[in-house]
């Protein structure tokens, strides 16, 4: 050993530092792998040599790898991406299912991760098979009616305002009106008049019937009816005795001729008797004088029930309750004052006049709208009608509610182009929870094909996405809030910053949206440990 030999004294162990790096290649593979670094005690000790060296040449590799990666995306740049492929399962990169793989992470993670949770929420479907147009909310027609009031006058007072919910028959307004005071005098003088002919009918009814110069033949006639009805009866009676007695020899044949004829002199009697009494009948009903007046009489009780009649419609079409009419019994009753009821129940979203103005019949005073359902006018181009039909489904969204979808059917397709857009009217009814829905607002909607169902898919936002092996996975949480369940999953193309979610997960699932990305490296973390553990035991 040389005298530099003898004064070399070893340096004591150093602290290594082990450092990961991750390096992502331009097919979207992540490699990463450890290195070990001496590290020199701070001010007390220098560094060696050889670790700046390998410093150095670890920097430069570095470096010319992120040349080389930036090399080859430019070379890439400006050439035509292809289209997404709709692949099953089954094309998918063989290698270790990801399917039902959970991973656990410590609380001191979870907490500093700022990991968050979003439910999977549904979108329509944009595949072949369906139908997307936009459209504008509008009012029922077949619910929208106005509050009219019938006669003129001035407007004493109406009460609700725009926006304000009103129930059928609610008072809205109140007009002055006189005619509306002529129509109720005219309907209590008619009422009068039409009492005064009814007692006329009734007294000329009762003249009829009282003693004319042809009631005493009637009396007469009806005594000899009678008559003769009991002498025919004795007749039968006699005849029916004598006709035993022959039977049993008590009588003779001469005896029973002789009661033959009585009966049948007593049956012509009869006949006879019942004849004038029948003459007589009509005698006393075709009295001129007395039928004549019966008659006027009639004709002017049923002239003034009409009257009256059409004058307790015309009252109960201004808007008076049938029983307020049918209570109207002298002028002191009688009132200027018209009240306008609410048509329908609904919302009052127009109204036209104010208190003290004056307006003319038929003059509308506010229009009530129910809300509760609304169509929707989409512009359908002309290629794509046939595809639709009254009754098809369709979904509704619009960007003012994103995370909400509405449901409707086709009722009405217009029959006529539009020669400047090619397209038509295509009406969509729908229910509209809560009035969310508001009138002239900008729609999105799709109809299903042939009077199917519209379709939706599930959707997640891309930040829930990551790349694994190839194969595009998302984080479910669990019920323990420390264990995340990975799934692999089919995604269409991205619009909006979400993914819509072909196979995989279903709407409402709970997806990590931030702290994904830390995810899938614990996961590959997980997955580099295991498989080091396996080369050395082997």
């Amino acid at each position: 050993m040389n005298e530099k030999d003898e004064n070399y004294t070893p340096e004591p162990d150093r602290p290594l530092t082990e450092t990961e790096n991750t390096v992502l290649h331009g097919d979207g593979t992540v490699v990463s792998h450890t290195e070990q670094i001496t590290t020199d005690e701070p001010e007390s000790k220098r560094v060696h040599p050889g670790v700046i060296a390998a410093a150095a040449i670890s920097a430069a590799g570095l470096i010319l790898l992120l040349v080389w990666y930036f090399a080859i995306r430019d070379s890439r740049a400006g050439q035509p991406v292809p289209a997404p492929r709709s692949t099953a399962m089954d094309d998918l990169p063989a290698g270790e299912p990801l399917m039902g793989q959970t991973l656990t992470i410590t609380p001191e993670q979870l907490a500093t991760s700022g990991i968050s949770i979003e439910a999977v929420g549904e979108q329509l479907a944009a595949e072949v098979g369906l139908t997307a147009s936009t459209g504008v909310i509008e009012a029922n027609a077949y619910r929208n009616t106005p509050a009219l009031t019938l006669l003129g006058g001035v407007i004493r007072s109406i009460s609700p305002e725009l926006g304000e919910t009103v129930d059928r028959g609610e008072i809205v307004a109140v007009v002055f009106s006189n005619e509306f005071a002529e129509a109720q005098s005219r309907y209590i003088a008619l009422r009068t008049e039409t009492e005064n002919n009814r007692r006329n009918y009734e007294r000329t009814q009762r003249l009829v019937g009282i003693n004319q110069p042809g009631r005493t033949e009637l009396d007469q006639a009806a005594k000899q009816l009678k008559a003769a009805e009991a002498a025919l009866a004795e007749m039968q009676n006699r005849y029916q005795r004598t006709t035993r007695l022959m039977k049993i020899g008590a009588a003779s044949r001469e005896e029973l001729e002789q009661d033959t004829t009585k009966l049948r002199t007593a049956e012509a009697e009869m006949t006879e008797a019942r004849l004038r009494h029948e003459r007589a009948g009509r005698l006393v009903e075709i009295n001129p004088e007395t039928r004549a007046l019966n008659e006027e009489a009639l004709n002017k009780l049923r002239s003034s029930e009409s009257e009256l009649a059409t004058t307790r419609q015309r009252l109960i079409l201004y808007g008076m309750p049938p029983d307020r009419v049918n209570s109207l019994r002298n002028a002191s009753q009688v009132t200027s004052e018209l009240a306008i009821p609410a048509p329908i129940s609904g919302t009052v979203t127009s109204r036209t006049v104010n208190a003290g103005e004056v307006v003319e019949a038929n003059k509308e005073l506010l229009r009530v709208t129910d809300l509760s359902n609304v169509w929707v006018i989409a512009q359908v181009f002309e290629q794509d009608l046939p595809r639709l039909r009254v009754g098809s489904g369709a979904s509704i969204t619009t960007g003012a509610y994103p995370n909400r979808l509405f449901r409707g059917h086709v009722t009405y397709i217009d029959p006529a182009i539009d020669q400047a857009t090619r397209t038509a009217k295509v009406r969509v009814e729908l229910v509209n929870p809560d009035r969310t829905l508001k009138l002239g607002m900008y729609v999105n909607v799709a109809f299903g094909s042939l009077g199917q169902s519209e379709r939706t898919v599930p959707v997640v936002p891309a930040s829930a996405v990551q790349n694994i092996e190839s194969r595009q996975v998302i984080f479910i949480a669990t019920s323990d809030p420390n264990i995340f369940e990975m799934r692999m999953v089919r995604l269409g193309s991205e619009v909006n910053g979400r993914f819509p979610v072909l196979e995989g997960v279903n709407v409402g699932d709970r997806v990590v949206t931030n702290g994904s990305f830390m995810l899938r490296a614990e996961w590959l973390k997980t997955k580099l440990g295991s498989g080091d553990h396996q080369q050395h035991g082997s």
